[in-house]
């Protein structure tokens, strides 16, 4: 290793590590802690290590190989990263448990950032050096590197930590597959065109940089803006359709529920006759028939309408219902209403309250005691305001908030139901509609979870 010092080395490592170390960064950022098979930490050490490992070893090959004497080291330098490549790519695949189709739109992001960032470098350096290159890493390579990387990583990190991480959540695994495969395997011959081309002799490498590079950078940018608006395509038919699937739910709920209020009043005018019979029986002295008939009707009406909660009929008939429902279950409620008639539709109030009051019901069933479930609705200054809480042993977080305690937006959270559950984006589109919103909060210490709604009434 004749050609081999310590700033040789130095230089070669410190290159390598800014342009690879980038690229591990991004593919590893976007997932939260439950997508990986193993803690999250873990991983991103064992990826640290590998990035550190792989940029040590890199100036000890190439200056083995004297690669500033041959004409063909940019093929040796491209061979050596082609292999640490892979070797990462088995290691990422492996250590997340999300869909492969996920994992490789992430992948070719990070890809996509390394060629961009490459091809801006080579064409800088041939602008400056006339088309001279003597090493894989040169000092104004280095310096180049550096500089791109402070300024393009971060956002590139941004993009990947909010829009790809809120993408991915959202995005369908068919819709995906079905739509994306044909694109990610145009984006991989655009890299493999592009790596091909700059691992060949000089005179070969000179032509790449000054008549292919033009296209190449118009068909990153084609690419980069495609992934964009696939991205945000694939999500809002997700979320148009999900919205779709919502309110026709929600509209069988409400038929359902009104059915049911609806054979509640009709057993309740029937109760007079039911009370002749009563009458009639104790009359004759027939006891076992009036015990019998007790029984039966004692079931048929239940205890859903024996409490008025408030004015509001629709209101007033929810709360029976789920009240009762909560009570079958051993469920205690305390609910404190006063609400007359408002301005919201009687579809949106199932929407708010049956999501609210189902998700609060459901939550208790899940533990062995002390099961609760408190619900006040009031209007304030104009605003109909109903919150609930409720005891609450798990929750399954988005990974997209930070869970301090304070009220969150229905992203924090993910449903665990097969196929997923809508009911907190319910409750935060309907409030939406009257100009208001939908909060959440779980509170770690008090094994408690709250919703709180608010609908403006008097919209300016």
């Amino acid at each position: 290793m004749e050609h081999m010092n310590l700033g040789f080395y130095l230089r070669h490592f410190a290159g390598f590590l800014i342009q690879f170390g980038g690229g591990i960064f991004l593919c590893l950022l976007p997932f939260a802690e439950g997508a990986f098979c193993y803690p999250r930490r873990r991983v991103l050490i064992g990826c640290t290590a590998l990035a550190f490992f792989s940029s040590a070893l890199f100036p000890i090959y190439i200056g083995m190989l004297r690669i500033s004497f041959t004409p063909y080291w940019a093929l040796f330098a491209n061979i050596y990263m082609s292999a640490v490549i892979v070797i990462f790519i088995i290691v990422y695949v492996k250590t997340l448990r999300v869909e492969t189709i996920k994992k490789m739109v992430v992948l070719v992001l990070a890809l996509f950032y390394a060629a961009m960032q490459y091809l801006l470098i080579g064409f800088i350096e041939l602008a400056l050096t006339d088309g001279v290159f003597t090493e894989v890493y040169t000092p104004l390579d280095l310096a180049l590197y550096a500089i791109t990387a402070a300024i393009f990583l971060p956002l590139f990190a941004l993009l990947m930590r909010r829009a790809v991480w809120e993408y991915l959540i959202e995005m369908e695994t068919e819709s995906i597959r079905r739509e994306f495969w044909l694109v990610l395997l145009i984006t991989f011959l655009y890299f493999a065109m592009m790596a091909v081309y700059t691992s060949g002799p000089p005179k070969m490498v000179e032509t790449f940089w000054w008549w292919i590079i033009p296209p190449m950078v118009m068909a990153g940018v084609v690419l980069g803006i495609f992934y964009w608006k696939f991205f945000r395509e694939s999500v809002l038919r997700k979320r148009e359709s999900e919205e779709r699937k919502a309110l026709e739910i929600q509209k069988i709920q409400y038929e359902n529920i009104v059915r049911e209020m609806e054979q509640t009043r009709i057993l309740r005018h029937d109760m007079r006759h039911s009370l002749n019979y009563l009458s009639d029986l104790l009359a004759g002295g027939d006891e076992e028939s009036m015990k019998a008939y007790l029984s039966e009707l004692t079931v048929q009406i239940g205890h859903r309408d024996t409490v008025r909660y408030c004015k509001n009929a629709t209101v007033n008939g929810l709360l029976q219902y789920y009240v009762g429902m909560a009570a079958d279950r051993d469920i205690q409620c305390r609910v404190r209403a006063d609400c007359g008639d408002v301005k919201v539709s009687p579809v949106d109030l199932t929407i708010l309250l049956g999501n609210l009051m189902e998700n609060a019901i459901r939550a208790c069933a899940q533990i062995e005691e002390n099961r609760w479930i408190t619900v006040e609705i009031g209007i304030i200054n104009g605003s109909l305001l109903i919150q609930a809480a409720n005891p609450c042993e798990k929750i399954h977080p988005s990974g997209r908030y930070h869970l301090d305690g304070s009220f969150l937006p229905a992203a924090a959270y993910v449903s665990d139901r097969s196929g997923g559950g809508y009911g907190l984006y319910s409750m935060e589109r309907t409030a939406k509609k009257y100009g208001g919103n939908a909060s959440f909060c779980y509170d770690e210490q008090a094994r408690s979870f709250t919703t709180h709604i608010r609908l403006d009434l008097y919209p300016a």
